[in-house]
C-alpha cells in the first residue's frame, strides 16, 4: 500500500488508504443512516444542510477524502485518478457555496469509475442531467456557476464535512435522511449497537400494535431526572 505522502501541504496527496472491507461494507446495506446515527449515540451524524439532490439509491461506500478552496475543483479532478469502485468522494470546500465544485461531465466519470456516491460541503450544479446520470449525491444546494482548477486542495486527508470529522476508509451511508460517518475502527461496534436499537423498536412497534401508545416508563424518567417526586 502506497501511503507516501505526494506534494506539500496545501497541494498534497496520498495515493492508497486502508479502506473498510468490502464484506463489511456488504452488511451495512442492511442499516439506514438513522440506525447507525442511534449504534453511534448520535454522533458522527451529518447537519441537516447536507441532504439528498434527488432521489437516489441508497449511498453505501468508503470515504476518499478532498479538501478543495472555496470556488476550485482541481484536486476533486486528481481524486478521479486515486478512486476505487466502491468508494465515496466526501468534500470540503472551506465554505465555498458561491461555485458548484461537480456538475454532469464530472459526475459522468464519476459513475463510470465505479463510485458509490459524492458528499460534498458546497454546492454542485447540473441537477437534471445528474439525476439521470443517477449517482447519489449530497450537498448543501446547488448553483450555476462553475470554480476555477488552480487550487489549492488535498486528497485523503482529515477534512470536515457537514460538522462531522471524515477520515480517509471510513464508512459512509447515506439516505433520505442524511448521511453518517462510521469510523473505520468501529464499524463491527456500531453494528452491533444498531441491532440492539433495531430490537428495541420491534419491541415497541409490538407494544404500538397491542394499543400501548405512550411509551412505557415515562413517569419513571421524569422521577429519575427530577421533573417529578
Amino acid at each position: 500500500m502506497d501511503k507516501k505522502i505526494y506534494g506539500k501541504i496545501g497541494f498534497r496527496y496520498i495515493k492508497d488508504i486502508e479502506r473498510v472491507d468490502p464484506e463489511v461494507v456488504k452488511q451495512a446495506y442492511k442499516y439506514s443512516a438513522a440506525n447507525l446515527s442511534d449504534g453511534l449515540n448520535k454522533f458522527y451524524t451529518m447537519d441537516c444542510g447536507i441532504r439528498q439532490m434527488f432521489a437516489s439509491p441508497k449511498m453505501v461506500g468508503t470515504a476518499v477524502t478532498v479538501k478543495v478552496r472555496s470556488g476550485d475543483n482541481l484536486m476533486l479532478h486528481k481524486a478521479l485518478e486515486l478512486i476505487k469502485p466502491g468508494d465515496v468522494l466526501v468534500v470540503e470546500t472551506q465554505g465555498g457555496y458561491g461555485y458548484a465544485v461537480a456538475g454532469e461531465l464530472m459526475v459522468r466519470c464519476m459513475k463510470e469509475l465505479g463510485l458509490a456516491g459524492m458528499v460534498v460541503d458546497g454546492t454542485v450544479r447540473d441537477l437534471e442531467e445528474c439525476e439521470k446520470i443517477g449517482m447519489p449525491i449530497f450537498a448543501r444546494g446547488t448553483v450555476c456557476g462553475a470554480g476555477d482548477k488552480t487550487g489549492p486542495g488535498e486528497i485523503n486527508f482529515p477534512i470536515a464535512c457537514g460538522g462531522v470529522v471524515v477520515m480517509p476508509g471510513d464508512l459512509i451511508v447515506g439516505d433520505k435522511d442524511g448521511v453518517v460517518v462510521v469510523p473505520k475502527d468501529d464499524v463491527q461496534d456500531v453494528f452491533l449497537a444498531a441491532d440492539k436499537k433495531i430490537a428495541s423498536e420491534r419491541k415497541r412497534h409490538e407494544e404500538i400494535s397491542k394499543g400501548i401508545y405512550v411509551r412505557p416508563g415515562v413517569d419513571e424518567d421524569m422521577e429519575k431526572y427530577g421533573f417529578i417526586k
